[in-house]
């Protein structure tokens, strides 16, 4: 439950969770403020499915898909759902959805009482035998930070805060960020605040990596659930690019 009181002069915010980093202060308005405060502000959520690497032993294809939101409630809303369907299954607050590690059926699950939200979906997929087939010598941070790049190259951004799993060291995760904002900012005609976050406290986050787990699993024909997951949420779907080398 989410109150609002007025100390010393200032309405300030309790309960609630406090969900996704500094993108909490959009929250800290009564709702008449909240439009005018925090309606311009994008948040935006960045996960991904396999892995950058181009050995012969990594992952066939990669995937980075990205949840953007414009309205800061509906975020936290659904991801207050997330945390109450969390504790309905007897899980710790910090036991991840993982598309990889957790049950198809709670996969699908989230899926749909996610769709119900006002959010839009980006992705990007990479067929990394095409980079194999020729020759291609690019290590997994440059597939990596490429590839999000690409990705947020095709997401809508202006002012826009963004939160991406953090998966490697902090030098590593400082590079990609200023990479990304060089790239993608280059006019600086964008405000953007990105960051690498530990999505075991962030439930959107967490639907990232559900959402870029259904694209991938949406791309290997031979498996029988190709198409359930995809099948949810394909009317959030803006774009999906896919990077071929051949």
């Amino acid at each position: 439950m989410i109150r609002w009181k007025k100390r010393g002069g200032k309405v300030k915010r309790e309960g609630g969770e406090k969900l996704f980093g500094e993108f909490i202060f959009c929250l800290h308005y009564p709702i008449d403020m909240l439009y005018s405060k925090c309606m311009g502000k994008q948040l935006v959520f960045v996960d991904d499915s396999g892995d950058p690497g181009l050995k012969n032993t990594s992952s066939n294809n990669f995937v980075i898909a990205a949840a953007l939101f414009i309205n800061p409630r509906a975020a936290e809303a659904l991801s207050e759902q997330i945390s109450r369907y969390r504790k309905s299954l007897g899980w710790r607050d910090d036991y991840e959805f993982k598309f990889a590690k957790i049950r198809k059926d709670i996969v699908v699950e989230v899926l749909r009482m996610s769709v119900g939200y006002d959010f839009k979906i980006y992705a990007v997929y990479v067929d990394k035998s095409s980079f194999r087939q020729i020759g291609a010598t690019i290590d997994k941070e440059k597939l990596y930070n490429w590839t999000i790049k690409e990705l947020l190259s095709i997401v809508p951004l202006k002012n826009a805060k963004i939160e991406i799993d953090g998966r490697s060291s902090r030098q590593n995760m400082n590079r990609t960020a200023s990479y990304l904002r060089h790239e993608i900012n280059i006019d600086g005609t964008r405000k953007l605040d990105i960051r690498f976050e530990n999505s075991t406290k962030d439930n959107l986050i967490q639907l990232a990596d559900l959402i870029a787990g259904s694209i991938n699993r949406s791309m290997n024909m031979d498996k029988t659930d190709s198409k359930t997951y995809i099948d949810i949420i394909r009317g959030k779907i803006s774009e999906i690019k896919r990077i071929d080398q051949r």
